[in-house]
Parts: C-alpha cells; structure tokens; sequence
C-alpha cells in the first residue's frame, strides 16, 4: 500500500523514482560499480530507494548500518552498528550463515554466538578483518555482499572511517558500499569531492540524486493511495495537501495514512504538520545546539526562505532587516553553505535559495 508507514521494501509500495530505481539496478549487477551513493532530502525516500532496489534486484546478502538509530555517533557506537548489521545478515540469510560463523569466529574481536555477533572495541584492523572476512564469505558463495550506510555523512566523525572505505573500494572487489545521505554537503566532504587529500578523493562512483516530486506527480501518488484504500478523496483537499507539503513523498504519506484514520482532511493535514514541525524542529535546534553564537542569524535566513524562494541578495538584504544589523559577505556566505550543507535550504537551477523541507516553515515560525 502506497500509505504504509515506514521504509518501503515491497516495489508495489514505491512511487514513482523509476529511473533511480534503474540507475540503482545496473550498478548494484555492475562488477566495475564498488560505490553508489543516493542523496535526497529528510524524508524524500532513499532507505526506501535501495531496500526496494535490493529485492527488485535481487541482492540476497547485505549488512545494513543505520545511524539514525543512534542520537550521536562515537568511535564506540560503530562497533555496535556492525554487530547489529552482522547479526541482522545473520538472522536473515540462511544460506550465508555457515561460512559467515566460520569466518568471523576467527576474527580476534569478534564472538559468535547462534546467530548473534558481537564485535568488541580496542584493535585498529578489527574492522578491516571484518570486512576482509565477509570479502572471503562472499567468494565463498559466488555472489557480492554489499555494505548499506544510511545516513552515512554522521559516520564521518568517526576517526579512521573514509580509509576504511577507501581500504574496501580498492581491495575488497567481492563487497560493493552503498550510501544514502541527507546532509549533501557533508557527505560531499567524507566522499572528498574537493579534497585532494580524503581517502576517497578521485574515485569514481555512481551518484544518484533523488529530488522531491513535482505538484503532476504528487497530486497521482495521493490519488493512487487514496483509490487502493477505496476511499473518494475532493481533488481540493488533495491539492492543498499538495500545497503544503510540497512534493515529500514522507509527508504525503503521513497525510495520505491520517486522512484513511480520521476521515477528515483538515485534521489530517493539521496533524501531519504539527507533528512533522517538532520532528524539524529538534533536527534544526541540534544543528544550532554547537552553534549559539550565529543561532539568530541561522533562524532568520529559515524565516526569510519561509516567506518564499529568493536570490542570495535579496535574502541577504531580508536577513539583515531581521537582526537589526549588516552582515558581511563572507560570514554570509559561510551561513548559507552550512544550512545548505545540512540540507535546511537549498539552490534552485534559477539560481534562488528555498527551504529544502515545506515543514520548516512551520517549525521555525515563532523561532526568533
């Protein structure tokens, strides 16, 4: 169903986004391909994007790192991350359990235990044997086991982690590495896209840039899931929905699911928003958490956005009418790369800065 809530796996559940899905077939069956990387906005559809793509594609063994499930990400909570992954490919995968028991119970570091791994902290190549061993298991089974990092940009405080794929791409041809990121900037700087000196600078990969639906296709993913569920929506509701939530398959659904509860399209609406306000709302008071000083030039540029998409000096010029001072260019500049690096606003081809989530407006509304 198109309004199932969570990570979609199932293609029937996913809209839409058929040339990313094809873009991701080919270089996950392509030996030459050893790194896709999926980038999206919060809430666009990208763990949706490659759990689809791994069964549509049939990918049997794959060890899925979610980074999401843990507040702040230390050298400790890694070693964690792989022991839940590795058990996970444990419970799911018959067919690689024995040479992966085999394999990993040899590893100094790591214990075995059914189909429960534990990986414990301390020795610096513990993580490269480990990958080094599910290389070999691989090989073993004729077949490729491919790395999943969602949310892969909150790995890059983790000392170590770009030679770690560096280490991978260049030696371990039997495992492919996929990671999704919403915080472009930053995943652009763990790839080291501009950066001579990062581990992974220069290497190619296959990038895949998932951008929000256009008001055509959002107003069908609402009609599509409203006539599965049978029920005979006004195409009123459907398009202030659509006005609201601007093309984020995640919202709509929210909206698409509430509207099948209640029955009633204003407190679904109401709803989706309220909720999906605090969710933006703690994301953006984390960003400006380690930022306290600079925290009310950052809400005014959001307030600016809020108001509609505009050019860098008009925005500039908003910006300043609402602290009461001039700012600098530089400083300027350097406000709008870091939200445009967290993906809190972005840069249209026409050359206009917008909030890259419809939500935001709504969480930062009485902010300043």
């Amino acid at each position: 169903m198109l309004f199932r809530l969570g990570v979609k796996e199932d293609p029937s559940e996913f809209y839409n986004f058929e040339d990313e899905l094809r873009m991701l077939g080919l270089g996950l069956r392509d030996s030459l391909t050893r790194l896709i990387v999926v980038k999206g906005v919060r809430r666009i559809g990208k763990s949706s994007l490659v759990r689809v793509g791994f069964k549509l594609y049939g990918v049997r063994f794959y060890v899925f790192f979610d980074t999401r499930a843990i507040p702040v990400v230390s050298v400790e909570d890694v070693f964690v991350l792989v022991s839940r992954g590795l058990s996970d490919l444990m419970r799911r995968s018959s067919g690689v359990r024995g040479a992966l028991k085999s394999l990993l119970s040899r590893v100094e570091g790591v214990s075995v235990a059914g189909v429960d791994v534990r990986v414990r902290p301390g020795r610096p190549r513990l993580l490269v044997d480990i990958v080094e061993a599910l290389g070999r298991v691989a090989e073993e089974l004729g077949d490729r086991i491919v790395l999943f990092f969602d949310e892969a940009q909150d790995l890059a405080v983790v000392p170590g982690f770009s030679r770690l794929l560096a280490h991978i791409y260049d030696y371990v041809d039997s495992v492919k590495i996929v990671m999704a990121g919403s915080e472009i900037g930053l995943l652009d700087r763990l790839l080291g896209r501009r950066d001579p000196r990062a581990p992974l600078y220069g290497r190619p990969y296959l990038e895949i840039e998932m951008a929000r639906l256009d008001r055509e296709r959002s107003t069908d993913f609402l009609l599509k899931g409203f006539r599965e569920l049978g029920i005979e929506w006004s195409r009123g509701n459907i398009e202030e929905a659509v006005n609201e939530l601007d093309g984020i398959p995640g919202w709509l659904t929210s909206y698409g699911y509430y509207s099948y509860v209640t029955r009633d399209h204003s407190a679904a609406l109401k709803r989706v928003i309220k909720e999906g306000a605090l969710i933006v709302r703690r994301e953006i008071s984390a960003f400006l958490e380690i930022r306290r000083q600079a925290r009310r030039r950052y809400l005014s540029i959001l307030k600016c956005l809020s108001l509609g998409p505009m050019r860098w000096a008009e925005l500039k010029t908003c910006m300043e009418a609402q602290i009461g001072r001039a700012i600098n260019k530089s400083q300027y500049t350097r406000y709008l790369r870091e939200l445009r690096d967290y993906s809190f606003i972005e840069k249209t081809g026409e050359g206009l800065y917008r909030l890259a989530d419809p939500l935001i407006r709504h969480a930062v509304a009485r902010a300043l």
